[in-house]
């Protein structure tokens, strides 16, 4: 029998982040983010929406991102193209100077995915994307406490990745009050200039501003 317990709105507040935002955060963050920094209670916590199987918990190898100061980039149309040279450097020094360890990460349920939206499977998808989707959170929680406007106009890859059949998906969306994208978000990992330029070329034609992070 799945124990019952009575959800707060710190609880809602994560459980929604992970269904409608981004596709997993470290204990850490978690901690950070909504614990103020208490470990012992977040676990405690977590385990028990664990154990009703609203989170589900595994053990990854990453590289843990945990803050970021701003985006490497912030590009709108008529602005001049980056040097993508200079920013695929910066971003594979950042990237490449974090040791990789076994990090514990939380995710949306089916369970958590019924009660709130989104389109969580349940299950960690992509075990080696796992330093890719730590960064993305990051950018995320970030926004949450500096720019919360934009952390609510979020809408996570795994939501519109339908509407983007064949073509390039970023991290997330950012959408206006009619659903419609007004700009795109990226996390740099270890990208190389190639990528970094095709990111840009493909947001130059649909004429949509974009930050890399």
């Amino acid at each position: 029998m799945t124990t019952q317990i009575t959800l707060t709105t710190r609880d809602e507040e994560l459980l929604k982040a992970l269904a409608l935002k981004v596709r997993l955060f470290s204990l850490r963050q978690i901690a950070t983010q909504w614990w103020n920094g208490e470990l012992a209670n977040t676990r405690r916590r977590l385990r028990q929406l664990v154990q009703i199987e609203l989170l589900l918990s595994a053990q990854v190898l990453a590289r843990p991102i945990l803050n970021l100061d701003g985006p490497v980039i912030d590009w709108k149309p008529g602005d001049a193209a980056p040097d993508c040279g200079q920013i695929a450097y910066a971003f594979q020094t950042r990237i490449r100077r974090i040791p990789v360890r076994t990090t514990g990460v939380f995710l949306a349920t089916e369970r958590s995915a019924r009660l709130f939206g989104g389109r969580c499977r349940g299950e960690l998808a992509h075990p080696a994307q796992a330093t890719h989707d730590l960064g993305v959170s990051a950018v995320w929680l970030h926004l949450a406490v500096h720019a919360p406007h934009r952390a609510m106009a979020w809408v996570g890859e795994d939501l519109l990745a339908h509407t983007r059949s064949g073509q390039k998906c970023p991290d997330a969306f950012i959408i206006d009050e009619t659903n419609a994208v007004r700009s795109v978000i990226e996390f740099g990992g270890d990208y190389d200039r190639e990528r970094i330029k095709s990111f840009h070329d493909d947001c130059v034609e649909r004429v949509l501003p974009y930050q890399m992070w």
